[in-house]
């Protein structure tokens, strides 16, 4: 990579990161009355200013309100990708391939819920644009051969093959889950292997290491606690080729009796430390705050364009993930203390 092509996409990132909520904007959105007011200070007083654009934010829904911040969460990724060249060209399935397990994954959920007309909601234009999927044709599927018939000739099609002949269930949909982020997260450590090299390859692995891990975790608590399930569910969601955690502490987060013994067994393993260090009440928050505070870091540190680009990418979506918080708590009179104990890296 050039150092005009590195600074070129480190400078974007800081740009972009710098017109971040502050400390003061998430104080002034918790204080909103409604939804309404939580819009029309987005609009007024922060970055978010374009996507309403022509919205009444009066009366504005909620639904209407997450698309809106969803689809500029989209758009931040295609300003990114236009330094694709720059990071090597393969690594933009990164995004690709992120939209279309979500998309599936959506599709799959809703049939099994026999709702699968509302999938289309769902849909984000700009990626049907960029995806080898007809994400409309996806969202109009009555069902799973139907679905199957839209995946054709696509990477997907094998991974969800073997499922055709069996009846579509929660336990096959969180096996075709665990089939398909085990494929994207293989593939991306296959893509940066072959995209990059010495330290710059090694800064990228480690966040790819650390993103497979905690989705580990937290896949494996929710499974033990919710599903008691079973050993070979639970090793389904493990990716021991790419994990930091030693084929040992997988087995034994996986044999822990229950989902809390299971988070005292992380004690004993590479996270421990960093989740000691936590207070945190869900194994979901704990997790998340791990990823923000490499994220942060890394973002703040790094000169490895690649990783500034990954650790920008999750704190937009952090930003988006709070504020939707923010939303769903004050439709539902949470009390502000209440909601500012879910969001992530809202002080200075």
């Amino acid at each position: 990579m050039s150092s005009l092509s590195l600074n070129a996409v480190l400078a974007k990132a800081h740009a972009m990161y710098g017109r971040m909520l502050t400390p003061q904007n998430y104080m002034d959105l918790l204080a909103c009355n409604n939804v309404g007011d939580v819009a029309a200070y987005l609009k007024t007083r922060t970055s978010y200013s374009d996507i309403f654009e022509g919205v009444a934010t009066v009366t504005i829904p909620r639904g209407r309100l997450e698309s809106l911040l969803k689809k500029r969460l989209f758009t931040q990724y295609a300003s990114l990708c236009r330094y694709e060249l720059s990071l090597g060209q393969d690594f933009y399935k990164y995004f690709i391939m992120n939209n279309d397990i979500t998309q599936i994954l959506n599709c799959l959920r809703l049939l099994g819920s026999g709702r699968s007309e509302e999938s289309l909601f769902a849909v984000p234009a700009f990626f049907n644009e960029r995806t080898p999927l007809d994400l409309y044709k996806l969202a109009g599927a009555s069902s799973f051969s139907a679905m199957m018939a839209v995946l054709a000739g696509t990477e997907y099609a094998p991974l969800l093959a073997p499922f055709e002949k069996q009846p579509l269930s929660s336990r096959s949909i969180l096996d075709m889950e665990a089939v398909l982020f085990r494929h994207f997260y293989t593939e991306l450590w296959r893509l940066s292997n072959k995209s990059f090299k010495g330290k710059h390859l090694e800064g990228v692995l480690d966040v790819l290491r650390l993103r497979a891990d905690m989705r580990t975790v937290v896949s494996l608590y929710r499974l033990k606690k919710m599903l008691s399930a079973d050993e070979l569910l639970l090793r389904s969601f493990t990716m021991p080729a790419i994990s930091g955690f030693t084929e040992k502490q997988l087995s034994m987060l996986i044999a822990a009796p229950s989902a809390g013994d299971m988070l005292k067994s992380l004690e004993h393993t590479v996270y421990g430390q960093q989740l000691k260090a936590l207070d945190y009440e869900y194994v979901e928050v704990a997790t998340h705050k791990i990823l923000f505070n490499q994220s942060k870091k890394l973002f703040r540190f790094s000169t490895n364009a690649t990783v500034v680009m990954f650790c920008y990418i999750f704190l937009a979506e952090n930003e988006i993930e709070n504020i939707t918080h923010i939303v769903e708590g004050i439709r539902y009179d949470v009390p502000p203390e209440k909601i500012q104990a879910l969001l992530i890296g809202t002080h200075a």
